[in-house]
């Protein structure tokens, strides 16, 4: 032991160089994984795979080759992505996931739905990434393989105008953004948040900026 002290006090120099760079580390990992989930790219739609059926104000899913996926039997319909197999059917007030089997998905949520975006030029006006859920009052959001990414701890949770990937939360009354990875891009301390709706062919809403007040 008094072996072991002796070293340690002859190189203490080199030990606290080597805590130092190990702290430096971590701290590097940590801010590299914070900026990693703050970056995203907007997901573009290359492919219309389904697409709504109307038959006598009912509707349905058809998929390319013109098969009915979904019978036409539902007040409304939403293809929140019209790549994936998600369709979010409501009949007589009550609202149902289904996948292009008719089966019932994302039952261990409650109340899934689309996210829906205003003002954005695109044919597809929801976020095509994720779903928003309810539990116990609160809402978090899922991706669309049903992975949960984040906890169900926000008043409200709404697409943020202009912009895309982008999210609108409220948690005590006040607002702040979360994008499609459930990274915090605003904490929650503003009364409103708005987008300047900034739009180029190449980087889409991308370059929008965000102001809180």
């Amino acid at each position: 032991m008094g072996n072991v002290l002796n070293f340690i006090k002859d190189n203490k120099t080199k030990f606290a160089l080597i805590i130092i760079i190990l702290i430096l580390v971590i701290i590097g990992i940590e801010v590299f994984s914070n900026y990693k989930d703050k970056e995203y790219n907007l997901t573009e739609v290359s492919e219309y795979k389904y697409y709504l059926l109307n038959t006598d104000n009912k509707y349905g899913v058809i998929d390319i080759t013109g098969n009915i996926v979904i019978e036409p039997v539902y007040d409304t319909i939403k293809i929140p992505n019209p790549e994936k197999a998600i369709f979010i059917c409501e009949k007589q007030g009550n609202t149902i996931v289904l996948n292009e089997k008719q089966q019932e998905t994302f039952t261990e949520y409650e109340n899934v739905e689309a996210i829906l975006i205003h003002g954005i030029v695109s044919s597809i006006p929801y976020e095509k990434t994720v779903l928003k859920y309810k539990k116990n009052g609160k809402y978090g959001i899922i991706s669309y393989d049903g992975k949960e990414i984040t906890k169900p701890i926000y008043d409200e949770i709404r697409g943020l105008e202009n912009k895309e990937s982008e999210l609108l939360v409220k948690r005590d009354g006040k607002s702040g953004v979360i994008n499609a990875k459930g990274a915090k891009l605003i904490d929650t301390l503003y009364d409103n948040i708005v987008a300047d709706g900034f739009y180029t062919e190449d980087a889409k809403y991308g370059l929008s900026r965000i102001c809180g007040k």
